[in-house]
Formats: structure tokens, sequence, C-alpha cells
């Protein structure tokens, strides 16, 4: 890696490790203050299903307007700044539909700068650098969020101090947005693209369409759980925001760990093998929530479930940059996100309302019975995924071909 490339990973690092901080004050606690302003399982649903399908779509239209004029660095100025400012506004929200629209309108402009952060790495490393650079992105946001999470434990915030707190979070976003001001004399270069309207392209491309689909299959059977912890870790288990803020603390600390050693260890070539293995590990979550008849055994889970969580974040983005055109990267990453919050919107939709007409029929351990539901299909969901996993596939211009071990 030369020295430019090196300079560029420490600005992206710094302003990785600023946004962490902005985020993570506020971010995990937004469900749990949702379901304090209202109990009701079908608006936890919809808040996912919104979050998750609006934001790629908008990251369709980006994909190809960074593929086109490569200014990525512009995009996440702007993407960063708004919404640093809708943080801010969070602080005024009571009402639940109106907190749904803002938190919505935030993972819109959240996950434009997520795509053309993750595409920039793209465009500015090679492939045996890719998964350096994503490993101590991660790392650098796990470790800042590591002492707000410790914080947040001690205090136990009200749920009044928690808008002073959406305050903060906004301010120290806005100081994160500001460092992209340093890297706004970048640029990627732009190589003549192929011709073909790319979605014609993008069928062609089997290794992605079968990676794309099997994930989605299980991004469906995993957001079904979505709206219930909340309702779980409020009615079921009866947690504090301190009790949250140990769960983070611990799941935090055991990813960072687990991104630490695999920065320099994760190779291409098991890309598929640690999707599944990543995907399989996550089935844990929504089980131990379902069987727990108090907060400890979930405690330990999240201190175990590290490796998991880390793994999913840089092989699965690394692996849709190997497969795609190497000019198409931002629109190779966008329609796969696409895909999975479609998926995700579908599941989180069909998990609210199961929870509403288990809750009815069973009380509040009716959430118990939804859990499981979601864990066996996730579960189920890993077949298409370990048939992925048993063939070896060469990357070669882009195009993912693929052959039997």
């Amino acid at each position: 890696m030369n020295e430019k490339k090196r300079r560029a990973k420490s600005v992206l690092v710094a302003r990785q490790a600023m946004a962490s901080l902005a985020d993570n004050l506020s971010a995990p606690y937004l469900g749990y203050y949702l379901a304090s302003l209202s109990s009701s399982g079908t608006l936890q649903g919809i808040l996912q299903m919104s979050v998750n399908s609006l934001p790629t779509v908008t990251q369709v239209l980006a994909g190809r307007w960074l593929d086109r004029t490569g200014r990525h660095v512009q995009l996440l100025l702007a993407s960063s700044l708004l919404a640093s400012t809708l943080w801010l506004l969070a602080s005024l929200i009571v009402d639940a539909n109106a907190l749904v629209t803002l938190i919505t309108a935030r993972a819109v402009a959240v996950g434009v700068a997520g795509l053309a952060l993750t595409s920039l790495v793209g465009e500015l490393y090679n492939s045996r650098e890719r998964g350096e650079v994503l490993s101590y992105l991660n790392l650098a946001a796990q470790l800042t969020a590591l002492p707000v999470f410790l914080a947040t434990m001690v205090i136990n915030p009200s749920l009044g101090t928690l808008r002073f707190i959406f305050i903060a979070s906004g301010l120290l976003s806005l100081a994160a947005s500001a460092t992209w001001l340093t890297m706004l004399h970048i640029r990627v270069r732009r190589a003549r693209q192929s011709s073909g309207p790319i979605n014609g392209r993008l069928i062609e491309n089997k290794a992605f369409l079968k990676f794309t689909a099997a994930n989605s299959f299980y991004t469906f059977a995993m957001a079904v759980a979505w709206p219930l912890f909340p309702l779980a870790q409020k009615y079921v288990l009866c947690m504090s925001v301190a009790d949250l803020a140990l769960l983070n603390l611990l799941s935090t600390t055991s990813t960072t760990i687990s991104q630490y050693a695999l920065a320099k260890r994760i190779q291409n070539g098991k890309l598929l093998k640690l999707t599944l293995i990543s995907r399989a590990g996550l089935i844990m979550f929504p089980t131990v929530y379902a069987l727990s008849p108090s907060p400890a055994p979930i405690f330990i889970w999240q201190a175990l479930s590290g490796p998991f969580t880390a793994l999913g974040a840089v092989v699965i983005p690394l692996y849709v940059i190997e497969v795609a055109e190497p000019e198409l990267k931002a629109s190779y990453l966008s329609y796969y996100n696409l895909a999975q919050g479609l998926a995700a919107s579908a599941g989180s939709a069909l998990g609210g309302l199961i929870t509403d007409r288990l809750v009815e029929a069973s009380g509040w351990s009716g959430v118990r019975y939804g859990l499981a539901l979601s864990a066996a299909l996730r579960a189920a969901a890993l077949i298409p995924l370990a048939g992925l996993a048993s063939v070896r596939h060469t990357i070669k211009g882009g195009r993912g071909r693929e052959r039997p071990n």
C-alpha cells in the first residue's frame, strides 16, 4: 500500500471513529424509544420495513451516479450533513408516527453514505487491500463505541434524557462530516464503461445473481425477528437502557476483538464459506431471546457473537465487489443492497403483523413464539447458502464463473 493510500486510509478511519461515536450514543436505543412511545408491533414492523426498503431504492440511483461521475466524497459529505441534521431534529419528536418518518429519512441518508464509502474503498484499493481496509474501518467504529456503551450503562438515562443525547449525536456527527472536506480533491477516474444496459449485464452475472438471491432469502428470515427484539427487551425481559448499553458493550467488544484478529486473514477464495459461517451464527440471536427466562443468557451470547458479526460485515461486500464489473462496483453494491432491503422489508412487515396476533392470543409471551419462528426460518435459509459455499468461484474480468469443488 503506497503513501497516498495510507493517508486516505487514515482519514477514513478517523471519520469512521467519529461517526461511530455519534451514532452509538443514540442509534441503538431508537427501537426501544419507539416502543416507549407506542407498544404496537405493527409500527415496529413498519419502521423496519421503511428503513430497509427506501434507503436501498435510493442507493440504486446513487450507485449509477457514482459509477458515472466518480464523485464519492462529494456525496459522502452531503449525505453525512443531512444525517447529522436529522439527529438534531429527533430531539424534538415525541409522536411515534413522526419518529418513524424521521428515522426513515435518516436511514436513507446513512444508506447512501454507506454505499458511497464501501464503493470508494473498492475504487481506491486493490483486491488484496480491501479486506484489510474494511476491517480496520469496522474496528475503528467498534473501538469508539465501547466507551459510549460503558458510559450509557453507568448513567442509565431516562427517556427524557435520550432527547438531549440525540442533540449530542447530531453535533458529533456534524464534526465527523467535516472530515470529508479534507478529501474533496479525490475523484475516481472513470474508465470508459462497457456498452449495454446495466440490468442486462447484472442478469448475465450468474455468481452475483445466485449470491444475491440466497442472501435475500436469509435476510427475509432474519428480519422477521427485528420488530420483536425491542418489544422482548422492554415488555418480556423488562430491560432498562443500561441493560441495552451492556448488551451493546459486550457485543461490540467481542466484534472488535474478532475484527482485529480477522483483518489480515480474510481470503477472497473463502468468501462464500465465511458468509455461510456468519449467517449460521446469527441463528442464535432469536433463539436465545426466545428461550431466555432472564437477560443473563442474552448477555452471555452477546459476548460470544463477535466472530459472526465481524465476518458478515466484511466478507459480504467484498464478494459483491469481487464479482462486479470493475467500472460498476457502486451499481452492483446498490442492486445487492436493494434486494436485501426489499427482503428485509417483507420480513419485518411479516414479523410485526405476527407479533400483534401472537400478543393478542398469548400475551407478551407470544413474542417468544415469533422469535422461535424467526430462528427456524433462519436455519432453513442456510440451505441455499450452503449450496453456494460448495461451489468454487473464480473471478475473471469482473465476472463470476463457477465450477464444482
